[in-house]
Formats: C-alpha cells, structure tokens, sequence
C-alpha cells in the first residue's frame, strides 16, 4: 500500500489531536501534531516570524516528504485559523506544497477537516491536554483568530466532520475507513 499522510487540520480546539491520537491508535501509523514542530521552533525563533515561518515549513515538508520516500503513513494535524496577512493563502500554500512532497513519492494525501462551533471551541479551551500542549487557551485570542477565518474545506472532496456531533472515536473510524 502506497505511504500516506492523513492531513487533519481545522480551528483550534476543533479536535485535531484527540482524533488524531485516536486514528493513530487504529492504524499504528505515527503522529506528527503540529505543537511537536511549534514548540520546538518557538524555544528557538520569535512566534510567527520570517524565520519562524522557514524552518517550520521547511522541518514538516522534509518530515512528510522523507517518510513517503521510505513508506511511512503518517498523521498530521494543522490549525486552520493562521494569524499572518494572507493567512487563508498561506494555509493553502502550505497545503498544496504538503501534498507534492508527498504525491512526489508515490504517497497520497487525504484531508481532513474538523470543525465546531465558537461556542464548544470556546469550552474546549479548558482543556487539561490544551495546557500540556502548549496550545491557545484565551477565549478572546481564539475570538480574534476565528472572526473573520475561511473555514471551507482546502479541497471539495476533503471529509469534513463536525466534532461537536461526531465523537473522536467516530471520527477516527470514518477517517479508516476512506483510507481503506
């Protein structure tokens, strides 16, 4: 079977990683989660700076590029509300350069998009694994970052799953199933 990457990505608190930790625990692939390579860039450069933005973008394509040529499937997840000018541009920049690292290979790319509403996101903030992860915790912060944020699908044919009805456990199962 061809090495896939399982792009999981959506608002913060939409349930990215739960899923994802339940989807790796299904298919045994390795999860890649996006606070591995945000705090590990952040001990070094300035949150959301030039350099930041490089080394981030360079680490996880290499990551992805380099375990499709060795036929490793990996999960990732992303947050899909960036900050920067031209975030939704961005997002998709990163994206499509995601899928050619991967399609380059031999790999395929699925994309997942979770959502919820503000008002679950905003109680999920709580969250104990939120702290541990380093993630946004402050209401008005996830407000000011969901206002004006694109949340359609990168793709028209991405599975979309709505975390507030949808169960981790369910999702996980949704998300093996189309990768079979």
């Amino acid at each position: 079977m061809k090495p896939a990457l399982i792009y999981i990505y959506g608002p913060p608190a939409s349930g990215k990683l739960t899923v994802a930790e339940k989807l790796a625990g299904l298919t045994g692939s390795p999860l890649f989660h996006n606070h591995l390579t945000v705090n590990a860039i952040g001990s070094v450069f300035t949150f959301g700076s030039e350099a930041y933005m490089d080394v981030l973008h360079r680490l996880r394509l290499d990551v992805f590029e380099t375990a499709a040529k060795t036929g490793v499937s990996l999960i990732f997840t992303n947050n899909s509300a960036w900050r920067e000018p031209n975030a939704r541009v961005r997002f998709v920049a990163f994206a499509t350069e995601a899928k050619r690292a991967v399609e380059a290979h031999e790999g395929r790319v699925v994309f997942v998009r979770l959502s919820a509403p503000l008002d679950v996101l905003e109680e999920r903030l709580a969250s104990e694994s939120r702290r541990d992860h380093q993630k946004l915790l402050d209401v008005d912060q996830l407000r000011k970052l969901v206002l004006n944020f694109d949340e359609s699908p990168l793709h028209h044919d991405d599975l979309c799953i709505d975390t507030s009805v949808v169960s981790a456990e369910n999702a996980a199962e949704t998300i093996l199933e189309l990768l079979r």
